[in-house]
């Protein structure tokens, strides 16, 4: 199974933009970790906003997209750059699988600090002022880390079958999790150029 893990960086904030429209926000970066099962080290792989179309091929043959919220905002990032409808590419959204768990949303950095003992070196913000500094070394080096992050709390939850987290009241919470996926045979278009 084509497992194809990925964080995108944009160019701009919500604000900039007039609200919560990810489509409007320009990307900067994609970081990728592309594997063939859970568990595995997986490559790295680096795009900036150049590189797009060389990205759209690998994502089309992925068995499954993975991400921190990659339904509602990264998948949504791309609809300017991609001919197709990129919303049909089939998706793992871990933080969807969390939020079905407990009920509500929680960062990336707040799962990641109490189930894999790591947390983010940073937020969106940090990338969109390294973005506008044309700081490409530091915007890939962050992207990459929350790439890991996401590829590692995948394998963690997988394989326990669970996550942990600090609730408001600080009090740790050990919540299950299903991160399973089951590739779906599609029947498509390809809407990009090998």
């Amino acid at each position: 199974m084509l497992q194809v893990i990925l964080d995108v960086e944009t160019q701009k904030i919500f604000d900039e933009v007039g609200g919560y429209f990810p489509d409007r926000l320009g990307i900067s970066f994609v970081g990728v970790n592309v594997r063939h099962s859970y568990g595995e080290p997986g490559e790295f792989q680096s795009y900036f906003e150049k590189d797009l179309p060389k990205l759209f091929p690998l994502l089309e043959k992925a068995d499954v997209i993975v991400g921190f919220n990659v339904d509602d905002f990264d998948m949504q990032t791309f609809l300017p750059y991609y001919n197709g409808e990129i919303t049909t590419l089939p998706t793992l959204d871990i933080m969807k699988r969390i939020k079905d768990s407990i009920g509500h949303r929680i960062s990336l950095d707040a799962v990641a600090q109490e189930t894999l003992g790591i947390g983010k070196t940073g937020n969106g913000l940090d990338a969109i002022k390294y973005f506008k500094a044309k700081d490409w070394d530091k915007l890939e080096k962050y992207c990459l880390q929350d790439v890991k992050i996401t590829r590692d709390l995948l394998d963690h939850g997988y394989s326990k079958g669970e996550v942990k987290f600090r609730n408001k009241w600080n009090r740790l919470i050990t919540t299950p999790v299903d991160f399973t996926f089951t590739p779906q045979k599609r029947m498509g278009i390809q809407m990009s150029l090998i």
